[in-house]
C-alpha cells in the first residue's frame, strides 16, 4: 500500500489525515499478547461453551477506537483558542487544566481541548464552556480514565438524566440546563468509566 493510498483511506474511512491517525494510535496503550496468554487447559473450556477468540472483531474495535480518537484530537481546540474564545489569558487556561476544570488531551507535546466541553450553539458569543462542566471534571478526570471514555461519559444518554422521559447525555443535561448534583453521583458511582 503507498503512502498516497493510506492518506486516501485515512480521509474516505474516517475524515483523518495520518498526523491524526499518529496522535490516536499513541494514546492507544500497547498490545502484549502474551500478557494474556491462556493456558490450553483455560482456552478449551471457553470453547467448549462457545466464546472463541475474534481476531476481526479486535481489528473493528482498534480501528473504531482509533478512529473515535483521530477526531477528538483533530476537532480539538488549541490553547491558544480557547484562551482568546474564553476570553482569558493562556496563563489561565493554563492553571484551569492544571485544576482540571478544563479538560486538556496531550496531543505529542501540546494540549488540545476538546470540543464537546465547549457550547458552540451560541452565535456571536466566544467560546463557553458547557455550564457545569467546570465542576463535573474536576472529579471526572480524577478517575484518569482514557479520553475516550470522558468522551462517551458526556456524550451517552444517561438513565438518570431525564427530561419529560427523554434521557440525555451529560453535555446535552447541562446544556439544557440540568443540575450538576445529578451529574456528580454519576461521576461518583463510576459505572461509566468500564465502557
Amino acid at each position: 500500500m503507498s503512502v498516497d493510498e493510506l492518506e486516501r483511506l485515512l480521509r474516505d474511512r474516517f475524515d483523518l489525515g495520518r498526523a491524526d491517525l499518529v496522535a490516536a494510535l499513541k494514546t492507544l496503550p500497547p498490545q502484549r499478547p502474551g500478557a494474556a496468554r491462556l493456558t490450553e487447559r483455560e482456552a478449551a473450556l471457553l470453547e467448549d461453551h462457545g466464546f472463541t477468540e475474534n481476531a476481526e472483531a479486535y481489528a473493528e474495535a482498534a480501528a473504531d477506537a482509533i478512529a473515535q480518537m483521530g477526531r477528538l484530537l483533530s476537532t480539538a481546540y488549541s490553547s491558544r483558542d480557547v484562551a482568546q474564545g474564553l476570553g482569558v489569558s493562556d496563563s489561565r487556561v493554563r492553571q484551569r487544566r492544571l485544576d482540571h476544570s478544563l479538560w486538556a488531551i496531550l496531543d505529542g507535546r501540546r494540549w488540545v481541548y476538546p470540543a464537546a466541553q465547549f457550547d458552540d450553539t451560541r452565535e456571536g458569543i466566544g467560546l463557553t464552556q458547557v455550564g457545569g462542566l467546570e465542576r463535573v471534571l474536576p472529579f471526572l478526570l480524577a478517575q484518569d480514565v482514557h479520553p475516550l471514555s470522558v468522551a462517551g461519559f458526556l456524550a451517552t444518554p444517561q438513565a438518570d438524566l431525564a427530561i419529560d422521559g427523554q434521557l440525555h447525555s451529560v453535555r446535552n443535561w447541562l446544556l439544557r440546563g440540568g443540575l450538576v448534583d445529578p451529574v456528580l453521583r454519576l461521576v461518583e458511582a463510576g459505572d461509566w468509566a468500564a465502557s
